[in-house]
């Protein structure tokens, strides 16, 4: 279409209609937005909201971007004195003050400079899938799975990973000191439990893009489905879905203003990877990184290589913590996330318990936001490693260790249900999740795990041969 035309068709087309003033005026107040959303918009950004499933007080958006931006190694001294008299007109709701500091925070986090004798600054960064490989020593190379084994491990890992979102839901967003206070045990849901996952809109995406495109899937056919069926998106994703919405595509959706840039949110989605590459890790890393790069760079698209390795390769191991092992001998050495992960198995190898281990890792971390990829990390690691194997005490542990135990137990417990099978989980997890789940997706708002089940299987026997 000529685009001269049709804005000259567009005035050409409206007719003579002076409005009366009553009707004038009720056009322009429809126009105004209401103060009062714009006051609760900004509270959101400096306090959170409320979690609908565990009740814990939320992220603050600005607390959060800069501390991100301080691990990531850039200097925030200006941002940081900013927040005390942000937080002060909040107090006194004093709205224009609190625009203008919100606005300042973010231009001294736009304009910061990068210190260099940051310990970020020592790692290799790594920016394009080609760029990981160079880093990786090897790969595992791809084994064959029958496909009644594959069907049957996919339907296990569905289910554990909705157990795993739901039960983690509960208690996402609290500190374990404040859980540990109150609850020694998890061997049931603390209440009965909501079914609506948010986490699982990004996966469903990556799934419709698979089922058209198969391995010739590209991150702009991902972002595609993002844009068509997801309606509200936070922190990383919420920053990538605003980039895309103004044609600012992968990888730069996931760098551009993107301060959220290696928190959970890719970790938390690469379980799908796996599935869709049973046994094949180097496939399975590498629509990880496909996907992680729509909102995320660097070591937070490496948190979703982690989860895509653990679930690929799960399909033909018996022991999950083997899964891990390997696993780490195809994340990049000289990367910081790779650090993260074999000291956590270093602090977990000298520890008596997963409780002591947890704690240093809580000391050693706290630099970071319970939204960031590392703590996340080490929190299955630690899992894992006292897990014994055993896919309710994997769960008991993954939280009770608190931060983000939504998105931690549901990829972890993907791969660890792949190994165990579903028969060896109790009715008692199983039951309420059995049927239908809540998301908030255009056209899927409810999902049956039968129904994901087909749809992943199905897509992967009609790609399987494809050549890569």
């Amino acid at each position: 279409m000529n685009s001269y035309e049709f804005h000259l068709n567009t005035l050409k087309g409206s007719r003579l209609s002076v409005p009366a003033k009553e009707e004038a005026d009720k056009m322009w107040i429809d126009l105004i937005p209401c103060p009062q959303q714009g006051h609760q918009q900004l509270r959101r950004q400096w306090l959170g909201v409320r979690l609908p499933s565990s009740g814990a007080d939320g992220l603050s958006a600005i607390g959060g971007a800069v501390a991100s931006m301080k691990s990531m190694g850039y200097i925030v001294d200006e941002a940081e004195s900013l927040m005390e008299s942000g937080l002060e007109a909040l107090k006194k709701e004093d709205w224009k003050e609190l625009r203008v500091i919100t606005s300042e925070i973010f231009r001294c986090l736009r304009e910061a400079r990068e210190d260099e004798g940051h310990k970020y600054s020592k790692f290799v960064k790594i920016e394009t899938w080609e760029g990981y490989c160079r880093e990786v020593k090897g790969w595992i190379p791809c084994r064959t799975i029958s496909e009644k084994e594959y069907i049957r491990k996919t339907r296990a890992g569905w289910y554990g990973q909705m157990i795993g979102g739901t039960a983690g839901s509960q208690l996402e967003g609290y500190h374990y000191d404040e859980i540990s206070r109150h609850i020694l045990e998890f061997r049931d849901y603390l209440q009965t439990p909501s079914v609506y996952n948010d986490d699982i809109t990004y996966e469903i995406a990556f799934l419709e893009a698979y089922k058209k495109r198969g391995r010739n899937i590209t991150s702009m056919d991902i972002a595609h489905e993002w844009l068509s069926l997801i309606p509200m998106a936070m922190s990383a994703e919420g920053i990538a879905m605003g980039n895309l919405k103004q044609g600012i595509y992968p990888p730069e959706s996931g760098r551009q203003g993107n301060y959220y840039r290696e928190w959970i949110g890719a970790q938390m989605r690469g379980a799908i990877c796996g599935m869709l590459a049973p046994a094949d890790p180097f496939e399975a890393a590498r629509l990880a990184w496909l996907d992680g790069q729509i909102s995320h760079a660097n070591n937070g698209i490496i948190g979703e290589v982690f989860s895509a390795l653990l679930v690929s390769l799960a399909y033909v191991e018996q022991d999950i913590k083997e899964v891990l092992e390997k696993t780490v001998t195809m994340l990049p050495e000289k990367s910081e996330y790779y650090s993260v992960i074999t000291n956590t198995m270093d602090i977990c190898r000298r520890s008596g318990d997963w409780r002591a281990a947890w704690e240093i890792c809580l000391e050693e971390l706290k630099e970071y936001t319970w939204v960031h990829a590392y703590p996340n990390a080490a929190a299955e690691v630690v899992a894992i490693w006292f897990g014994n194997n055993d896919f309710e005490q994997m769960l008991e542990i993954i939280c009770l260790e608190g931060h983000d135990a939504d998105c931690t137990a549901a990829q972890l417990l993907t791969a660890a249900a792949v190994i165990t099978g579903i028969e060896a989980v109790a009715p008692k997890w199983t039951d309420p999740v059995s049927g239908e789940l809540d998301t908030y997706l255009y056209g899927r708002e409810k999902i049956r795990i039968e129904d994901l089940t087909e749809e992943t299987t199905g897509a992967y026997f009609k790609f399987q041969n494809m050549e890569k």
